[in-house]
């Protein structure tokens, strides 16, 4: 009889080395921002300036008088005034050693990763600065915290909300167009009964009455509605991840252009100067080339009557 095999064959373990996969890796962002949406950009040419505010109860007085035969029609005028904005610039660099670009395996691309993660930081300071300024406490002529929570049943986010836009309206002659709302609060909204029961007889027979933002736009008579989901992470390095929503409990109802426009109550702007920008550049003494990525902008409210906070509208 031949002579028995001896042992066994190889081990799956024996005939793979593990090596990183080339088609997936992990990362962790977040996946929208909302701050070029909430408030126009503004290119501006040089890092600070002026801009005119035209007095307001000079466009709403009624001057107008007869004029009778022979005689001169009767004379008014309005006022003008500047305020002015100053573009901060915000950078953030990394380092990226020649030793680790070369002995990168695939499908890690060193260089154009510390562009993607500096990139994605300065987006993250952007949101963070405008989140601060819009849901800012004391920076709109008009804010109230809702008499009966949003999270509780029985409350009248509509009727918050209406009040919010009536005021807007009263103020500069024109409807809001845009709410901001944030993330958590939103959670509590999308679930409020008087919401859902409001649209109960416009969903598909049989089918679930869903709240998406177009719905509750549309109950808030509001043409944009912004839900900010973004999280920010405010633990010091190398310490206990502390995550929180940019957009907090509120909600701000606004009036906005689309562009920047001339002789208009727009809410605000961001001014932003010669753009975002990415550079790459060597360090020899230290074997590596440095990837920096930077922007330079200002974050104003411009008309604060043309806003209106909803703050703290739920408690958690």
């Amino acid at each position: 009889m031949a002579g028995a095999l001896s042992g066994v064959g190889p081990t799956a373990q024996a005939v793979h080395i593990d090596g990183p996969l080339t088609v997936i890796s992990v990362a962790y962002r977040n996946g929208a921002y909302i701050s070029e949406q909430v408030l126009p950009n503004v290119p501006v040419l040089k890092q600070s300036d002026l801009y005119w505010i035209f007095t307001k109860v000079d466009w709403f007085r009624n001057n107008v008088d007869r004029r009778a035969p022979g005689t001169r029609a009767q004379r008014a005028d309005y006022g003008l005034s500047t305020s002015s904005y100053l573009c901060e610039v915000y950078a953030l660099a990394k380092g990226v050693p020649d030793e680790v670009v070369k002995n990168a395996d695939n499908p890690l691309r060193p260089l154009a990763e510390a562009t993607e993660w500096l990139s994605d930081q300065i987006l993250l300071n952007k949101e963070i600065k405008v989140a601060d300024v819009v849901f800012g406490n004391s920076q709109w002529s008009s804010s109230a915290t809702p008499t009966t929570l949003w999270d509780v049943d029985t409350s009248n986010p509509i009727g918050d909300v209406a009040t919010a836009t009536v005021t807007i309206e009263q103020n500069i002659g024109r409807p809001a167009n845009v709410g901001v709302i944030g993330g958590d609060l939103w959670r509590h909204l999308k679930m409020h009964p008087d919401l859902i029961d409001r649209i109960k007889g416009a969903a598909t027979p049989g089918g679930p009455a869903i709240l998406s933002q177009g719905a509750i736009g549309a109950l808030f008579e509001i043409e944009n509605l912004l839900i900010g989901r973004g999280m920010k992470d405010t633990s010091a390095e190398g310490t206990a991840a502390t995550r929180a929503r940019i957009w907090g409990l509120h909600m701000a109802i606004l009036f906005r252009t689309p562009t920047p426009s001339l002789r208009t109550a727009n809410a605000g702007y961001v001014f932003t100067w010669e753009g975002r920008s990415a550079n790459r550049y060597r360090e020899d003494q230290e074997h590596q080339d440095v990837v920096e990525v930077g922007e330079a902008f200002d974050v104003k409210l411009i008309a604060t009557d043309a806003g209106y906070l909803i703050k703290s509208a739920a408690s958690s």
